[in-house]
């Protein structure tokens, strides 16, 4: 009995040791958030803002998955560039994946219908005062999309004219670094492995000397 008290004592200890180390590495680093989570909060900021209640938590789902469902590629984008930026700043903190630096020289991507008219928004809503819990990108994105197409369409007339710019942009930075020598990989050190033959030799030795022994009795 107090043998096996004394085994699961050292067990619990151990496990407890174990949780010590997880500690000792530093704070954990956040996952990313995918695009819909990005939408799901500014949901929830916009029922807020209404005065809504968003205690129901699958109600508050269930609503914001519709919403998210019926809404086109070009609602979405905004979502889904967050999320984007996001990964890049996990994998860069995590260390996963190797990411290549920044180029300076690399042209900005144009930016979309969406983003062009948030510029237009932020600039207009400067010096407003707004009212608790609400913040620009909910508003934004509430505006846009009440939005007709008609109403959006300078938005996309501009956002094809930046993306002409941009493509201009890539081609020349393209040719510029063409030749540019490619940066070497660095490999990986190889593992060391154990000499086994050794081993057996060593083993072998051993019941040779074992012969003998039993060579040297017969003789006795």
């Amino acid at each position: 009995m107090e043998a096996a008290k004394r085994k699961r004592a050292a067990q619990t200890n151990k496990g407890r040791s174990k949780k010590k180390t997880k500690t000792d590495d530093g704070p954990k680093i956040k996952r990313p958030l995918s695009a819909y989570l990005y939408f799901t909060k500014d949901f929830r900021e916009e029922r807020a803002a209404k005065g809504l209640d968003n205690s129901k938590v699958n109600e508050v789902a269930k609503c914001a998955g519709e919403r998210w469902r019926s809404m086109s590629e070009k609602d979405k984008a905004p979502y889904e560039l967050k999320a984007k930026a996001d990964k890049e700043r996990y994998q860069q903190q995590s260390g996963k994946g190797d990411l290549p630096a920044k180029d300076s020289d690399k042209p900005k991507r144009a930016p979309t219908a969406y983003f062009i008219f948030l510029a237009e928004f932020r600039k207009k809503m400067a010096g407003v005062e707004l009212e608790d819990g609400q913040k620009i990108p909910a508003l934004a994105g509430e505006k846009w999309r009440s939005m007709t197409d008609k109403d959006k369409e300078p938005y996309a007339k501009k956002e094809a004219e930046e993306k002409k710019k941009y493509e201009a942009a890539m081609e020349s930075y393209r040719e510029k670094i063409k030749d540019a020598p490619k940066p070497e990989k660095k490999s990986k050190p190889k593992k060391r492995e154990e000499p086994e033959e050794e081993e057996e030799d060593e083993e072998d030795d051993d019941d040779e000397d074992d012969d003998d022994d039993d060579d040297d009795d017969d003789d006795e």
